[in-house]
C-alpha cells in the first residue's frame, strides 16, 4: 500500500527528499564525539562517520554510530517507498538525499561522512541480499586493488550499480547507483586528487585485517 503527503506529485516529491536530507543531517559522529569531549571533525581521517567514530571513540560509541547510520538509510528507504505514490525511483533518490544530508550536515557546517552506512542500511531494505556483495565483496577487493579505502569504495559503487542493473534487471538502479557514486566522489573529490598526485595511501584497519597476508610488506 502506497499514500501521498500531499495530494501533488511534485511538492510529494519535494518534501520526502526534504525529510531524507534532514534525516541524513542528524550528525550521529559528531554528537557521540561531544559528549566525550571530542571534535571527532579534528580527529583521526576527520571524517564525521561511523568508521572514523571506531577509531576514535573506541567500539561501543562506533557501533551506536553505525546502527544508527544504518538505520538513516533503512527508515528513509521505507518511508520513501512508503509515502511515494509507487514511482519506482523515488525512494532510490530520497536515499540519495539521506547521503547528501549525512556527507553536507548543515548543524555543524556541512561537514560529515562519506554515507557508505547509510547506503548499505538503504541496500539492506531495497535488496538484502546484495548486502554482502557489496561491503564484503566489492569493496574491500576495490580497496585492496588501488591500495586505498576512499578510492575503492568509489569503484565499487561504480561497479556495482552495474551489477544492481542486471541482476534487478532495472536500469533504474544503474541511475541510483551512478547518482550515489557521484555524490561519494564530490565528497572525496580532495582525498581522489592527493591519491594521484601526493600518492595518498589510506587503508581502513579493517579491510588491512581482511587482507592482512596480501597486506604485508615484503621482507
Amino acid at each position: 500500500m502506497f499514500f501521498l503527503l500531499v495530494n501533488n506529485f511534485y511538492l510529494n516529491t519535494f518534501l520526502i527528499l526534504l525529510i531524507c536530507y534532514l534525516i541524513g543531517s542528524i550528525p550521529t559522529a559528531y554528537i557521540a564525539g561531544k559528549l566525550k569531549g571530542i571534535d571527532i571533525s579534528s580527529k583521526g581521517n576527520k571524517n564525521v562517520g561511523a568508521s572514523n567514530t571506531f577509531f576514535v571513540l573506541g567500539k561501543t560509541a562506533g557501533t551506536i554510530v553505525l546502527l544508527i547510520d544504518l538505520a538513516k538509510g533503512y527508515l528513509s528507504a521505507w518511508l520513501a517507498t512508503l509515502f511515494s505514490g509507487s514511482h519506482p525511483f523515488i525512494p532510490m533518490l530520497a536515499v540519495t538525499f539521506v547521503i547528501i544530508g549525512h556527507n553536507w550536515m548543515f548543524p555543524i557546517g556541512f561537514k560529515g561522512g562519506k554515507g557508505t552506512a547509510a547506503l548499505v542500511g538503504a541496500l539492506a531494505y531495497f535488496a538484502p541480499l546484495s548486502v554482502p556483495v557489496f561491503i564484503l565483496l566489492l569493496v574491500p577487493l576495490a580497496s585492496f586493488l588501488v591500495r586505498d579505502s576512499f578510492l575503492g569504495h568509489g569503484i565499487a559503487m561504480f561497479i556495482f550499480a552495474f551489477i544492481m542493473w542486471l541482476w534487478e534487471k532495472n536500469y533504474w538502479w544503474a541511475v541510483f547507483m551512478l547518482l550515489v557514486t557521484l555524490v561519494y566522489s564530490l565528497r572525496c573529490l580532495d582525498l581522489y586528487k592527493t591519491y594521484f598526485t601526493e600518492k595518498r595511501r589510506y587503508m581502513n584497519p579493517l579491510i588491512k585485517m581482511l587482507f592482512k597476508l596480501f597486506l604485508r610488506k615484503k621482507a
